[in-house]
């Protein structure tokens, strides 16, 4: 690494070290204090090993690490004969605001339930109103919005503050991707976007909580939509490495800004006031626990020639199963999954009253 560099790197507040060969080989002041030269860096990458060795090398890639028993994000380069780490402390729990937060998705819940009852005694007199298709559908497409956001309100909350257990269950994995696949597929193309699926292969089995992936895909793949322009394509694939399946979800548009990629996993962080692309500032730290609770994790590469590429990994070594029996899930029927998770994505057509299934 070049002299002129290491001086700036000196300067930094977050600890920054040069990995050659798969070994620490030189640190920066902030890092001298909590890790040593020469220490493997398989000791302190956190579940991310198999992603790292995968790693193309171009683009800036994110993975956690773990530094003197406390949790850093990373964010490395590709630099000379190897690879340059930032590291950033992970935010700390705020338990407050999370409690705060599954509270106000509790309270929300009401009026939520009081607009849908308004809303169908609305649309049954569709008929009658001349020209008000078009606002009933956005109408209808802003109740789906309000149940996502309760949702991920409610499930993120209990996710970060580890209230959430898993319900593992054997299953086939390539069933249970090409199924997801199957469904979300119609929704990308009304979207005017295209969904590439790369299956992985082979069969995989894995036991896993299908409700909770669910959610991380329609996650990743609602982020991917919203920074793909129109006419682009929208990537999922799979592949396994050794006892980890990958899943990757990748846009096609113009990457992430280098500014932001250190911040995207701060939880409750949201840049850009009034992009609405962005949420509440919890979807990549929601998936990364589903991840975590899977005994995986989550990284972010942003791609040399465009485009950002997320790749959930979870664990295909068998846990112990739960003896207690699978709770009662109620079906909610008048509301189709995709549509509600994809809502601020798909164009408000979708929602027309007198469509939506």
């Amino acid at each position: 690494m070049q002299e002129q560099m290491m001086q700036i790197l000196e300067l930094f507040s977050q600890p920054a070290f040069f990995v050659r060969d798969g070994k620490v080989c030189w640190c920066n002041g902030a890092a001298r204090s909590i890790l040593e030269e020469g220490t493997a860096l398989s000791a302190v990458l956190e579940g991310g090993e198999a992603l790292y060795s995968n790693w193309d090398r171009t683009g800036t890639l994110m993975l956690p690490l773990m530094l003197d028993g406390k949790a850093y994000d990373a964010s490395v380069r590709a630099a000379d004969d190897g690879a340059l780490f930032v590291a950033n402390r992970c935010a700390s729990e705020n338990d407050a605001a999370a409690s705060a937060l599954f509270s106000a998705s509790v309270s929300l819940r009401k009026p939520l339930h009081a607009m849908v009852s308004a809303a169908d005694a609305l649309f049954e007199r569709l008929g009658e109103a001349v020209g008000a298709e078009e606002a009933a559908a956005r109408l209808n497409q802003s109740i789906y919005q309000f149940i996502r956001l309760c949702n991920q309100m409610t499930d993120g909350s209990e996710l970060l503050l580890h209230r959430k257990t898993l319900r593992r269950a054997p299953t086939d994995m390539c069933a249970f991707l090409e199924g997801f696949v199957n469904e979300v597929a119609p929704l990308v193309r009304s979207a005017e976007r295209t969904l590439e699926y790369t299956p992985p292969g082979m069969p995989i089995s894995a036991d896993a909580d299908t409700v909770l992936l669910q959610r991380a895909l329609y996650n990743l793949l609602a982020n991917a939509i919203s920074y793909t322009p129109k006419g682009g394509a929208v990537r999922l694939s799979a592949r396994r490495e050794d006892d980890l399946l990958l899943i990757t979800v990748s846009d096609s548009g113009s990457g992430i800004p280098k500014e932001l990629i250190s911040s995207l996993f701060d939880r409750f962080h949201r840049q850009e006031l009034g992009d609405s692309r962005r949420g509440i500032g919890l979807g990549l730290s929601i998936t990364r626990e589903i991840a975590r609770l899977h005994d995986g994790t989550l990284t972010v590469a942003s791609c040399e020639n465009g485009g950002a590429a997320v790749t959930f990994s979870l664990s295909l070594k068998k846990s112990p199963l739960p003896l207690r029996s699978a709770g009662i899930v109620l079906p909610t029927p008048r509301f189709h999954q995709g549509l509600v998770e994809l809502s601020e994505v798909l164009d408000a057509k979708m929602y027309d009253p007198n469509e939506v299934p």
